[in-house]
């Protein structure tokens, strides 16, 4: 089995300055960018999962909710709810108190209507300039083809299963992958042909490894949907390949740095 660790997550927004006030004024996200070599690009300082910010595609998915246009959908940690809560109504930020069935949350409304949940961890150390993601919630079209396919291609572990989702977790401190039924599926083939199919979607995870040409191979054997080939980045020094879960959902899988054996 080919090690994998979920700790990364893109956004595509039609609008990124107004998406970067959002972020760095009303929740206090701490961010640095690179306009002159990058263009329009943002790099938010986020703790245990990382948080980029990139122009989207014209025809990037419309997001209607969480699940509906939108399979991703990244979780803060906070320590206490209900101030956290009460921080984000004073700055006007749209919110929703839902039921959960792993403790206290609230989901969250960002620019374009892409949404967030808070998730109460009272051992969390609250820094809103360097939050806490601590993993990603995914609404599923078909909750048991997405809970195999997250175990058996990324070896993700079935934590904690209810009536209703599936937490699946990675090593100790690292982040979560919570599966729920109730998404909407879409196409497997958006984006192919575009040098950057994952711009179509709102947010896209990704996986790294340590040997993206092994894990090429690997991923081909397990017949999954590639979207875009292996490819080397020379701007951000690294090679990834782009494929798609079950339900149509963009994820990159990449290596970091020199390739082994080169």
């Amino acid at each position: 089995m080919i090690p994998f660790t979920l700790n990364w997550f893109g956004m595509a927004v039609h609008d990124v300055p107004a998406t970067t006030e959002f972020y760095s004024k009303k929740l206090g996200f701490s961010f640095w960018q690179d306009e002159e070599k990058l263009g329009m690009w943002r790099m938010f300082e986020t703790r245990r999962m990382k948080f980029e910010l990139f122009k989207a595609h014209s025809e990037r998915l419309k997001v209607t909710g969480w699940g509906t246009g939108q399979a991703f959908r990244p979780a803060i940690l906070v320590n206490n709810l209900a101030s956290a809560t009460a921080r984000l109504q004073d700055q006007g930020v749209s919110l929703f108190h839902e039921a959960s069935e792993f403790g206290p949350q609230v989901e969250i409304m960002g620019p374009e209507g892409i949404r967030w949940s808070l998730v109460e961890n009272p051992g969390i150390e609250m820094d809103w300039s360097h939050p806490v993601i601590g993993g990603i919630e995914l609404k599923a079209a078909n909750l048991n083809a997405q809970k195999d396919f997250y175990t058996r291609v990324f070896g993700m572990k079935i934590e904690n299963k209810t009536g209703r989702a599936i937490h699946l977790a990675q090593s100790s401190g690292e982040a979560w992958l919570r599966i729920q039924p109730g998404g909407t599926a879409t196409s497997l083939t958006i984006g192919v042909g575009s040098p950057k199919p994952a711009f179509f979607f709102p947010i896209w995870i990704s996986y790294e490894t340590e040997d993206i040409k092994q894990t090429d191979a690997w991923l081909q054997q397990q017949k999954v949907t590639i979207i875009r080939p292996l490819t080397h980045h020379e701007d951000w020094n690294g090679t990834d390949v782009i494929i798609t879960d079950v339900d149509g959902n963009a994820i990159q899988v990449v290596q970091y740095g020199k390739l082994n054996g080169e």
